[in-house]
């Protein structure tokens, strides 16, 4: 039998993860292949699952050596040295590797060497005066623009070698030597600056100008804050002043932000009942049916008091809020158990409603002009009783009694 001449394939006795790593470093991140690697070690293909996974996990183990091999800044800097530092090595790295930035980007997790480096850096980071939260950011952001910098400026030199490239340079030569200087490495420079700086505003050191607050119409308001917004203009101008773009305003803020969140003019005045019903002071139940129906009434006329136009919300548009639902229910409930018939109950507290409505807007509120009109008129008796003080809260409590007792005497 002729002896097989060459290098054997196989497993040589001393190979390593770090051997085959090394081995598709030097292939090359971005082109290499098992077989290729393989090849390169002189052993068979299937020997490199000995070590590796596939050919992520190849990937992952030659950057892993890469990264543990370059010169890392010491962790001693200062914030701004640090960074800065960081994210130069990281470039000289990214382009003497050309491929392992796409090959960082696309990696299943990051590499142990970075995940290892990171955390010596976020605690100096931290000792610095950074938030773990800024820290974390400013590394992530720095990886980013090294990284994207790097595959940006080596496919634009690729392009330029192209005739339409030629081109391209011909007709923007100025700009393009700008970008492309010493491989791009001027507008990495400017990009990081101008985050190195936004994050010295951040920290609030001297020779910083503070960072003006985002606009506030960027952001969207919240529930809360809209439906607030939203019963204090009807509160003060009544229930159509309450608009979106009038809500938008007074906070603010977009129609377009406002509508994402509250929907359209009925959702905003529906949340607005709302809270106008979470507003209000449910009594404990009663056991005798006349005494439940005004309690109930009473606390629905002391929230519509506060808020005179939830009642043509109401009794206008037809709309309403389903946290109103319990105490419906509970009305409905009353006047069935006084004796109401079924077939009754919905009139009958739609007339307890109307009372309720009325005297919830005609409560006293200081009419200047009905005060001039009383003392004018050639009335003595509607001046004698004008003047008798009497608190629309009691007004509200006889109307509605008188209503329920009624009701009650008629339909039982």
């Amino acid at each position: 039998m002729t002896p097989r001449i060459g290098r054997k394939t196989g497993r040589p006795p001393s190979l390593t993860r770090d051997d085959v790593a090394r081995a598709a470093i030097e292939e090359g991140v971005a082109t290499l292949s098992m077989p290729s690697v393989a090849r390169r070690l002189g052993v068979g293909h299937s020997t490199l699952y000995h070590y590796v996974h596939d050919r992520d996990d190849l990937v992952l183990a030659a950057l892993d050596l890469a990264l543990r091999e370059v010169d890392w800044p010491p962790a001693e800097l200062g914030w701004r040295e640090l960074l800065t530092a960081c994210a130069d090595t990281l470039w000289q790295f990214l382009r003497q590797h050309p491929g392992t930035a796409e090959a960082l980007q696309r990696a299943p997790r990051q590499p142990s060497a970075l995940t290892e480096l990171a955390t010596a850096y976020l605690a100096r980071l931290q000792a610095e005066g950074l938030t773990a939260h800024d820290a974390t950011t400013a590394l992530d952001v720095i990886t980013d623009l090294a990284t994207s910098t790097e595959i940006t400026i080596r496919a634009a030199w690729q392009a330029l070698g192209t005739p339409r490239g030629q081109r391209t340079l011909d007709e923007s030569a100025s700009r393009l030597a700008e970008l492309t200087a010493d491989h791009g490495r001027a507008w990495l420079d400017a990009k990081l600056t101008l985050m190195l700086d936004a994050l010295a505003v951040r920290l609030g050191e001297p020779g910083q100008e503070p960072a003006a607050p985002a606009p506030k119409h960027l952001v969207t308001p919240d529930r809360a804050e809209i439906v607030a917004a939203g019963r204090a203009l009807a509160r003060q101008r009544g229930l159509d002043a309450a608009t979106i773009p009038a809500v938008a305003d007074a906070l603010g803020s977009t129609t377009t932000a406002l509508r994402r969140e509250i929907g359209d003019r009925d959702g905003l005045v529906v949340a607005m009942l709302d809270a106008v019903a979470a507003d209000i002071d449910v009594p404990p139940p009663a056991t005798d049916p006349k005494t439940e129906l005004v309690a109930l009434a009473l606390a629905i006329h002391d929230a519509l008091r506060a808020d005179p136009w939830a009642v043509p919300a109401l009794a206008v548009d037809g709309l309403a809020s389903p946290l109103i639902l319990p105490v419906l229910d509970r009305v409905f409930a009353a006047f069935q158990a006084a004796g109401v018939p079924t077939g009754e109950v919905a009139g009958a507290s739609r007339v307890v409603w109307e009372q309720v409505y009325g005297a919830a807007l005609g409560a006293d509120r200081g009419n200047e002009f009905s005060r001039r009109m009383v003392r004018s008129a050639e009335a003595p008796a509607v001046a004698e009783v004008a003047h008798t003080p009497i608190a629309g809260l009691d007004r509200a409590r006889l109307g509605i009694t008188v209503v329920v007792e009624g009701l009650l005497d008629r339909l039982t």
